[in-house]
């Protein structure tokens, strides 16, 4: 009988990996998740004890006092990028660390993921268990640059008790486990995605329903779930996938007639051959696509509003429109720090009422707005200005746009581009002193007809400009279209003529952005991108504008 690729690369796993897999993980980075002491540990430090027990070829640890992260990087690292924390079951009482950890990261490191086996506190630890992922998800988010991965796409699999673990750290990630420790502990503790593998102990409601411990809501991440109706625990993934449908969480809910419990990725069980092909799958629709991103665009959107009703004087209140296409409308992810207001930034809503300035500050195009570097080109800004002094920022961008279009005045998007900046000014002069234009477009112009009259472009859109505020020394500031496209000669082409303007015009200035990067998109600078170009924004302005 045939044997498919993915099946033999699995027997091939088997073979290979129950010999030499323990060796391996020795040699293999290791991340200690409490520096100092283990909150709620009474014990000191040691190594993690390997039972005696170990029958079906498994090794066991136990006595876990030091928890850690095992880390397995691939060969070639796939598109996505991802980490993925797994958790080993064993009952809380021990980890089955070899079958549910390490011969796990093999196979993810196989498929071009990053993969981190988590040694987390056993036996009868629950909530320092809980402590240990929640400290874990956040060191791994906080190290996304050190392991080339992109801090929105870091999940949790767990097996067994592991999966109760990954569904307690899916749908509590709002309520912090532990004190803040250090600055790891400032990023978010949420998985963006979660892989339950034969979970346990997830109906512990009355008549075996779901465990009130678990609240869903619409941030819940999506679930891949696997289990056998043989299993003595496989109620526990029925109840968990009936919760998430009714809460409109993505589930994939895949049950087999047999396999029972405890079977890992080993051959010769039937679940075992066949959870990991459908994992992939899921995988590779929801990590290497922008599944993701579309279902955690708003995850971080504030929720309400806060009218400014007392504002001040005309020349305290300095005023900077935001103009140009989707970098600066803004598509990065807004996480929670994005959306913390300051007193003295205000912006304004669909409305035009002024408002306090959170994150995304951009309106017009709401199925696809995200971060863009306002709120963090005021933030720096406000800590070199007089401190009587606040900032309005004003929003006129609209992602596609081009020159051709802004000077036609053409209704892009729903929006009457030229004529929106124009009124948006009359806004801004009715309350404040206009200061300055943040500039950033290009994309929809780097091609072979526009490239030719884009600097003539740029001079007649920029004197429009101008004339609409009444300022011909009006300062504008433009950013270069991102450094990740370095074969793009039409994207050179842009940005030489962006710098040859500006030494023609003496009041316009460019903000370099040859080291930002994109979300992945190649197209589109990520959130941590945004934040530095409006530090850069800011900083040109204070060292070289600001009188």
């Amino acid at each position: 009988m045939a044997i498919s690729i993915k099946k033999l690369k699995l027997i091939i796993f088997t073979v290979f990996f129950s010999v030499s897999v323990l060796a391996m993980a020795q040699t293999r980075d290791t991340i200690y998740l409490w520096p100092d002491e283990v909150p709620g540990e009474s014990q000191k430090k040691h190594i993690a004890k390997q039972t005696e027990n170990v029958s079906g070829n498994v090794k066991r640890l136990t006595d876990i006092t030091n928890p850690s992260l095992t880390v397995y990087k691939p060969k070639k690292q796939n598109d996505a990028k991802a980490g993925i924390i797994i958790c080993p079951g064993g009952g809380y009482q021990i980890l089955a660390i070899d079958k549910e950890g390490y011969e796990i990261a093999e196979w993810l490191t196989s498929l071009g993921y990053t993969a981190f086996v988590l040694e987390y506190r056993v036996p009868k630890k629950e909530k320092g268990a809980k402590q240990d992922l929640q400290r874990a998800l956040r060191l791994v988010r906080s190290k996304a640059k050190e392991f080339n991965l992109n801090p929105h796409k870091i999940g949790v699999m767990g097996f067994s008790a592991g999966g109760h673990l990954s569904a307690l750290a899916s749908t509590s990630f709002q309520t912090n486990t532990y004190d803040k420790i250090d600055i790891a502990d400032n990023v978010s503790s949420r998985p963006n995605f979660t892989m339950l593998i034969y979970p346990a102990y997830l109906d512990r409601g009355i008549n075996k329903t779901i465990d009130p411990a678990f609240y869903l809501d619409k941030n819940t991440p999506p679930f891949f779930i696997f289990g056998t109706s043989d299993d003595p625990y496989g109620n526990s993934g029925l109840v968990m996938a009936k919760a998430l449908r009714n809460n409109k969480v993505p589930v994939e809910l895949h049950m087999l007639a047999k396999g029972g419990h405890g079977y890992g990725l080993r051959q010769g069980n039937s679940a075992a051959e066949t959870w990991p092909n459908l994992a992939e799958k899921w995988m590779n629709n929801w990590l290497k696509s922008r599944e993701i991103a579309k279902y955690e665009r708003q995850l971080n959107f504030p929720k309400k509003e806060v009218l400014v009703t007392n504002l001040p004087q005309k020349k305290k209140l300095w005023v900077f429109l935001m103009a140009g296409q989707s970098n600066m409308a803004g598509r990065g992810f807004v996480e929670p720090q994005d959306t913390i207001t300051s007193k003295r930034i205000l912006t304004i809503n669909k409305n035009n009422d002024i408002v306090l300035a959170k994150e995304p500050l951009h309106f017009y195009e709401p199925k696809s707005g995200g971060l863009d570097c306002g709120l963090s080109f005021a933030n720096s800004l406000l800590k070199e200005i007089p401190k009587d002094v606040s900032i309005l920022l004003i929003p006129t961008a609209v992602g596609g746009s081009s020159t051709t279009k802004w000077l036609g005045d053409s209704i892009h998007r729903d929006v009457k581009l030229l004529t929106n900046f124009k009124e948006k000014v009359k806004l801004a002069q009715k309350y404040g002193t206009v200061k300055g234009i943040l500039w950033h477009q290009g994309e929809s112009d780097a091609n072979t007809n526009d490239i030719p009259k884009y600097e003539n472009n740029l001079k007649h859109l920029f004197k429009s400009f101008r004339s609409s505020v009444r300022s011909k020394k009006l300062p504008i500031l433009v950013g270069e279209l991102g450094g990740y496209r370095p074969e793009s000669e039409t994207w050179k082409a842009i940005n030489k003529i962006i710098n040859t303007y500006a030494k023609k015009d003496k009041y316009t200035f460019v903000i370099s952005t040859a080291d930002l990067i994109d979300k992945g998109d190649n197209l589109h600078f990520d959130s941590e991108s945004q934040r530095i170009l409006g530090k850069r924004f800011a900083n040109f302005y204070i060292e070289n504008i600001n009188p």
